[in-house]
């Protein structure tokens, strides 16, 4: 049996949390990668950048020496060495044999850039350049502050990369949490309502987010799904209680037969079959119509039923009530007509025949005095009598499948007239008004509003 769902660690299963650790961990990982191509890329740019100062001073020197001989250079390479100084100078001779200065892992005779390593000591990038006369002039400078920029220059963004992951991992922990919560609440009403408690609906925060718009779409199909298993449930009650009594009569004139050995009153047992199949065939069009124009309206309904094409509501008017008038004359009642001209309407023709037909069926039959059929633009079909009229706290029920009023269960019929006439204006976008007709409030006018459909 479906039970809710057990809040507990459940979290840990989270889509949010587990999308929530997939973009951390993609974030860690491209940082990673961009933070090793940053340091790669900043080292190189401090590399050329110090090489062009060696460079630099190296050019210095040289012109010194041109102009002024070897002791500039030794001197240079003297001072550098006695303070310490951020630029090394070391001379040799051609051989290797060092005349000033000390650049430690020089090798003799440098040429060109070298980076010097030595263990202990921190990395140097030197510049070798033979001069005329002998001498090699030898200029290094430390890549400790460049080697120091380029690592923090890497380490920021996969920092910054580290520390936006443990927050989105934290608010993804809270955010599951919570959602997690709210979906037990979702989980606990689906268990009730699958046990049978169909009035149990989700509460609204009233934020609006997107959980309240789901709230309330769930809770508009709940209201749908009770109202359908409450009429499904009246309609058995219904078809149980109206089809008793012809079914029971069919069985005591078998009985009666059986019992006397004689023969069975074919007419009635005729009839009363015809009655069941009757109320039958009602539901049957009554659920075809309620499915809609999409649900295979046209099963079941009759031929030439279910199909939608533009035609002359105006005609089809005319025509049903003509067919309709003597009998009305031959009552000795009264029949007028006021039908709109060009009345041009898109929908299923035999359908609203059907509705035409039983409008003037109910009158005939449960109404009284003249009847009146007005078709106005609209377009809004009414068909009204003088008969004592329905009161206004069971105009409900007359709309309700197998409804009859008291008065009229002596009254040939199902009680399904007037709840195909519902179901097939709905099925065309409309509805159904009942009120009197009379200004003193006597008569029945059932009003069928139709809204045009040029789908």
């Amino acid at each position: 049996m479906f039970a809710p769902a057990d809040t507990g660690m459940r979290w840990l299963n989270s889509f949010a949390l587990r999308m929530a650790v997939a973009v951390a961990g993609s974030a860690l990982l491209l940082s990673l990668v961009g933070a090793g191509w940053g340091w790669l890329r900043a080292d190189t740019a401090l590399r050329q950048e110090l090489d062009l100062v060696l460079a630099g001073e190296a050019e210095g020197l040289i012109r010194d020496y041109e102009a002024l001989g070897p002791g500039v250079l030794l001197e240079a390479a003297r001072a550098s060495a006695r303070r310490e100084a951020l630029l090394l100078v070391l001379v040799q001779t051609a051989d290797g044999q060092a005349l000033a200065g000390s650049i430690t892992g020089a090798p003799a005779s440098l040429r060109g850039f070298v980076t010097l390593r030595s263990p202990g000591r921190p990395s140097l990038r030197a510049l070798g350049a033979m001069l005329p006369g002998g001498v090699n002039l030898v200029v290094a400078a430390s890549l400790s502050a460049a080697e120091d920029a380029a690592r923090a220059l890497a380490w920021t963004p996969l920092v910054a990369a580290i520390g936006a992951g443990g927050v989105a991992l934290l608010l993804a922990f809270f955010a599951a949490r919570a959602l997690e919560r709210r979906l037990a609440s979702v989980s606990g009403m689906s268990a009730e309502v699958a046990q049978g408690d169909l009035s149990r609906r989700l509460p609204v925060t009233g934020r609006g987010d997107e959980f309240d718009r789901l709230v309330v779409t769930v809770n508009f199909m709940l209201d749908r799904l009770q109202a359908l298993v409450l009429a499904q449930r009246q309609v058995t009650d219904d078809i149980a209680h109206d089809l008793r009594g012809p079914l029971q009569r069919l069985r005591q004139m078998l009985e009666a037969a059986e019992r006397g050995g004689g023969r069975v009153d074919l007419p009635a047992a005729i009839a009363e079959l015809d009655a069941v199949l009757d109320t039958f065939a009602a539901l049957l069009r009554i659920a075809r119509a309620e499915a809609g124009p999409g649900a295979g309206l046209g099963a079941g309904l009759g031929a030439g039923e279910g199909a939608r094409a533009e035609f002359d509501l105006s005609a089809m008017v005319r025509a049903v009530a003509d067919a309709y008038a003597p009998v009305a004359e031959e009552a000795g009642r009264g029949f007028g007509l006021d039908v709109a001209p060009g009345v041009m309407f898109r929908g299923d023709l035999a359908l609203l025949q059907r509705i035409m037909g039983n409008l003037l069926d109910n009158a005939l039959t449960h109404g009284a005095g003249d009847i009146s059929v007005v078709l106005a633009a609209g377009p809004v079909l009414t068909v009204a009598d003088a008969g004592p009229g329905v009161a206004a706290a069971e105009r409900d029920l007359v709309l309700r499948r197998f409804g009859r009023l008291d008065r009229s269960r002596s009254t040939p019929g199902t009680g399904l007239g007037l709840a195909l006439v519902k179901a097939a204006a709905e099925a065309h976008g409309g509805r159904v008004v009942l009120g009197p007709w009379l200004a003193d409030g006597r008569g029945l006018a059932v009003r069928v509003e139709l809204f045009r459909n040029t789908s």
